[in-house]
C-alpha cells in the first residue's frame, strides 16, 4: 500500500473555525502491507498525521484543548478565558470525587475540582501554537511575545503519576515559573443548579483549600466533607539558558476509619513523594518510559481508511484517548469525564449506558489488557457484596449512578433492572474476545447471582408466563427525574415489561445455559434458566417495531436505545434469521430515528452500529456523519455536541463516552463477529471504496484478524488463532487460495450466504487471497 498524506484540514477542525490542522507530509510510504505477515508501518509519521493541531491561535474552552492523561491523572490544555492571555493546564483525577452527595443538589457522589496549572507570559501574546502528539502522548507549544518567546511540552507519566511540563524561555521572557490556581472542591451541581453554596449548610460543604510549603515544594491541601482529602504538591525547578522544568503530582485518600488530620497526611505524602521521585529520577528517565509504554499501546492494532481523513483522524484520536482514560491495574471505572475534570452537570459515573460506551474501544481494536480496568472494578467490588441486593444477598443488580468507588446515594435496589445485566454484557466480551476461562468462570458466578434478583422481583401470569415489574427504560419514562434538559416530555412513569429488562433478561439466561454447558458444570439451576427462557413474555412490538414495554409505543423522540437492545449489542435479533427478524429489526431503527428532535450524539453512534449489522453501509456511515453535526439536548442553536478535540456536551456539560463509541461503529463496518461468525467488510460504504486495510483487529473466539479492501473488494485477509476455537468467515471473496495447506470446509449459512469453516489451531496464521492461481477453495 503506497500513498502519500496530505493536510488535512477538517479533521476535527472542521467542526468549528479550522483552527486544527494535521501535518504536512512529502509522499512517503507511511503503511506496506506487500506482505501481510510482515508489515512495514512508519508509525511515527502515520501518526503523526492523526495530531491534533493549533497552527494560528489557541482554543480558549475544554472542547478545543489538548488533552494528556495517564489513567488516572490527566490535564486539558487551553487558554484561560478573559482578557489577559494566559495557558491553562486544567486539572482531573479521576478518583478525585466528594464522598458525600448534597441532598436535593447531587444525582450521586460527584466527582469536584482540583484547580489549573497556568502558564503567564510576562509579555503581550502575539502568537501562539499548540500539537497534540498522539504517538507520543505528550503536548508543546510555543507561545511569541513583545518580549520573547517561550517553547514548552507537557505530558503526564503513567508510573510516577506526575505531570510534566518543560519550558525554555528566550528575551525578556526568561525567568519563567508555572503557577497553580486551586479551586474549591465543591460538587459541580452547585454551579449547574445555580445554587448560592452561602445558602446550604455548612456540614454539606467542604473547607476552603489552602497552601503549605514542603521544602521547595508548594502544597494545595483540600480537606473534602468527611474524612477524605486530596492533595497537589507542585515545584518549579530552574535551569540555564531560561530553561524550567515544573513537576505536579495530585494525591487522593480516603480512609472513613482514619481521621481527618491523617486522611490529609496520607494525601501529602503521596503528592510530595511522587513529585520527588520523578525530580530524582530525572526528565529523561520519565520521557523514555513514558513513550515506551504509550507506543507500546498504540501499536496493538491498526486502521487506515484512505480516502476518509476526517474518520481515519478521528478513530486514532478516540484510541489515544481510551489510552489516557483506562488504567488497567486500577478498580476504577471510566465515569463521565475520565481523567478529564470540567464544570459539568453529571460529574459521576452512570451505569445506563455512559460506562458501555466508554469501554467500546477494548475489544475489536485489541485493546483488552488496556480495558481490564472493567472485569478488575466488578470483581473487586462483587467480592466486598457492594451490588448485593438488600433483600437477597445471593442476588445482585445497581442503580444508575454511582462514584469511583461505588459510593452511591440510592439504597440497595433498583428501578433500572438491566443496567448491572448490560455492565456483565460487557464482561461476556471480554471472556469471548479472549477466551480465558478463568474470565468465564468468574461470569458465570456473576451473571447467576444477577438473574437471581431478576427471580425475586418477576412475577407470572396464570398461564404460567413471566413478566418483570414497572422499571425504568433508559430514560424513557423516569417520571420524577428534574426537567432540565430544556424539552418537555410526558413521561408515563415506570412501566412493566420493559424491553430494556426483557432483553437483557433473555440474554441473561441464554448466556448462563452456554456457559454452563461449554465448562460443564451441570448446574442444578439450569432447568429453571431454561423453563424461565422458555415462559419469559415475547418481547412487546406494535406496527412500528419494538417497542418501550408491553403497553408504551416508542411514541416520543428520544436519545437512548434502550429499547433496541436485542438489536445491538445483544444481537439476539438479527437479519441471518430471516425476513421477518431482519424487517423487525430495520423498522424499529427506522421508527426510533424518523422522531429525531430529542437524539443525542450517541444515538448516532448506536445506529452507525445496527446499520453495519445490517450490512447498510451507506446509512451506517450517513449516521456517523450525523453525529458530528448533531446539537445535543438542550444545546444552543448552532452548538454541535461533539467539539472541535473530539469531545463531547449535552444539556448538563462536557461528558467522554459517546466519541470512544466511534471505535466500535466504525470497526463494525470492517469486522464484525457476533454469532460465532467472522464477518470480514461487511458494510464498506463508497466513500471507503478506495483503499482500507486494518490489521490484528480482535473477534470474538479470540481471533487477531488482518485485511486489505480497495477497488470495491477484498484483497486479502489474514487470520490468527489465540485460542483455537472454531473459526467461521464470511468474505466478498468467492474463491480464494492460502498460503500453506489447511483444511477450508465450504458451509452455507443463513439466507443462502457462502461461509467458510477453517481449521486453524490455537498459535496458527492463514493468509488468503482471491484466486488466481494454485488450487481452488
Amino acid at each position: 500500500m503506497k500513498h502519500g498524506r496530505r493536510l488535512i484540514l477538517g479533521g476535527v477542525a472542521a467542526l468549528s473555525s479550522g483552527a486544527l490542522a494535521c501535518g504536512l507530509f512529502d509522499p512517503v510510504l507511511l503503511a506496506d502491507f506487500k506482505d501481510p505477515q510482515k508489515p512495514d508501518i512508519k508509525w511515527p509519521l502515520f501518526m503523526a498525521a492523526q495530531d491534533l493541531v493549533w497552527e494560528d491561535g489557541v482554543g480558549d474552552t475544554w472542547g478545543d484543548a489538548a488533552f494528556i492523561a495517564n489513567g488516572l491523572t490527566g490535564a486539558s490544555i487551553y487558554r484561560k478565558p478573559g482578557d489577559e492571555w494566559m495557558l491553562q493546564w486544567e486539572l482531573g483525577r479521576t478518583d478525585v470525587a466528594a464522598e458525600f452527595h448534597i441532598p436535593s443538589i447531587d444525582w450521586s457522589i460527584p466527582r469536584v475540582p482540583i484547580g489549573s496549572i497556568l502558564l503567564d507570559p510576562s509579555g503581550k501574546v502575539k502568537k501562539a501554537n499548540m500539537r497534540l502528539d498522539i504517538w507520543n502522548a505528550e503536548a508543546r507549544g510555543r507561545i511569541d511575545s513583545d518580549k520573547g518567546r517561550i517553547y514548552w511540552r507537557s505530558f503526564v507519566e503513567r508510573e510516577a503519576n506526575v505531570i510534566v511540563v518543560e519550558s525554555r524561555a528566550t528575551g525578556g521572557e526568561k525567568g519563567l515559573a508555572l503557577g497553580v490556581a486551586e479551586q474549591w472542591s465543591i460538587s459541580p451541581r452547585i454551579i449547574t443548579t445555580q445554587t448560592d453554596p452561602a445558602t446550604l449548610p455548612a456540614d454539606q460543604l467542604p473547607p476552603k483549600p489552602y497552601r503549605e510549603q514542603r521544602g521547595d515544594l508548594t502544597v494545595v491541601i483540600q480537606p473534602l466533607t468527611k474524612h477524605g482529602a486530596h492533595a497537589t504538591a507542585f515545584v518549579n525547578i530552574p535551569g540555564k539558558k531560561g530553561r524550567n522544568t515544573f513537576l505536579l503530582a495530585v494525591g487522593k485518600a480516603y480512609e472513613p476509619t482514619k481521621s481527618q488530620e491523617d486522611n490529609i497526611a496520607l494525601a501529602v505524602k503521596e503528592a510530595v513523594d511522587a513529585v520527588e521521585r520523578a525530580r530524582t529520577e530525572g526528565i529523561p528517565a520519565l520521557s523514555k518510559r513514558h513513550r515506551e509504554w504509550w507506543h507500546n499501546y498504540m501499536q496493538q492494532s491498526f486502521v487506515e481508511v484512505e480516502g476518509d481523513d476526517f474518520w481515519e483522524q478521528f478513530y486514532w484520536l478516540q484510541i489515544y484517548k481510551f489510552g489516557g482514560a483506562a488504567r488497567s491495574e486500577l478498580p476504577i471505572m471510566i465515569d463521565n469525564m475520565g481523567p478529564w475534570f470540567t464544570q459539568c452537570g453529571w460529574p459521576g459515573t452512570w451505569w445506563n449506558l455512559n460506562i458501555q460506551l466508554s469501554n467500546l474501544p477494548s475489544f475489536t481494536a485489541n485493546q483488552l489488557e488496556q480495558g481490564s480496568y472493567f472485569t478488575h472494578m466488578i470483581d473487586h467490588y462483587d467480592a466486598k457484596g457492594t451490588f448485593n441486593s438488600a433483600n437477597n444477598p445471593d442476588a445482585i443488580t445497581w442503580p444508575r449512578t454511582s462514584t469511583y468507588n461505588m459510593i452511591r446515594r440510592e439504597g440497595g435496589d433498583t428501578y433500572e433492572l438491566g443496567n448491572l445485566t448490560w455492565a456483565l454484557q460487557h464482561y461476556w466480551r471480554f471472556w469471548k474476545y479472549s477466551m480465558d476461562e478463568s474470565i468465564g468462570r468468574k461470569l458465570f458466578a456473576l451473571l447467576k447471582k444477577n438473574m437471581n434478583y431478576y427471580f425475586d422481583v418477576m412475577n407470572e401470569d396464570a398461564d404460567g408466563t413471566i413478566h418483570l415489574p414497572p422499571m425504568v427504560s433508559p430514560e424513557y419514562n423516569f417520571r420524577t427525574e428534574p426537567e432540565e434538559r430544556g424539552y418537555q416530555m410526558q413521561r408515563p412513569g415506570l412501566l412493566a415489561d420493559t424491553n430494556y429488562s426483557l432483553q437483557l433478561f433473555a440474554w441473561g439466561l441464554d448466556a448462563l445455559l452456554d456457559l454452563n454447558e461449554r465448562f460443564g458444570l451441570n448446574d442444578p439451576m439450569a432447568v429453571k434458566w431454561a423453563d424461565a427462557k422458555k415462559r419469559l413474555r415475547p418481547f412487546p412490538v406494535n406496527e412500528h417495531g419494538l417497542m418501550v414495554s408491553a403497553r408504551q409505543g416508542f411514541d416520543v423522540s428520544h436519545r437512548h436505545y434502550s429499547h433496541l437492545m436485542a438489536l445491538y449489542p445483544l444481537h439476539t435479533i438479527h437479519p441471518e434469521q430471516g425476513a421477518e427478524a431482519e424487517d423487525l429489526f430495520r423498522k424499529s431503527v427506522e421508527r426510533w430515528l424518523s422522531l429525531p428532535e430529542q437524539l443525542a450524539a450517541y444515538s448516532f453512534t448506536g445506529s452507525a452500529a445496527m446499520f453495519a449489522t445490517l450490512g447498510d453501509a451507506e446509512r451506517a456511515l450517513e449516521q456517523l456523519d450525523g453525529m458530528v453535526s448533531a446539537q445535543g439536548l438542550g444545546m444552543k442553536p448552532g452548538v454541535r455536541a461533539v467539539k472541535p478535540n473530539t469531545m463531547y456536551a449535552e444539556d448538563g456539560g462536557p461528558v467522554i463516552e459517546t466519541p470512544l463509541a466511534v471505535v466500535e461503529s466504525m470497526n463494525y463496518m470492517m469486522l464484525q463477529s457476533w454469532g460465532d461468525v467472522i464477518r470480514v467488510f461487511p458494510a464498506m460504504p463508497e466513500r471507503w471504496f478506495e483503499e482500507t486495510v486494518f490489521h490484528k483487529l480482535r473477534t470474538e473466539g479470540a481471533f487477531l484478524v488482518s485485511a486489505e479492501w480497495s477497488e470495491g473488494k477484498t484483497q486479502w485477509i489474514m487470520i490468527e488463532s489465540l485460542a483455537g476455537e472454531p473459526c467461521v468467515i464470511e468474505t466478498d471473496m468467492p474463491k480464494f487460495v492460502a498460503d500453506r495447506e489447511i483444511k477450508i470446509e465450504p458451509i452455507e449459512g443463513p439466507r443462502g450466504r457462502q461461509r467458510w469453516e477453517i481449521d486453524l489451531k490455537k498459535g496458527e496464521s492463514i493468509l488468503l487471497k482471491p484466486e488466481n492461481r494454485g488450487e481452488k477453495r
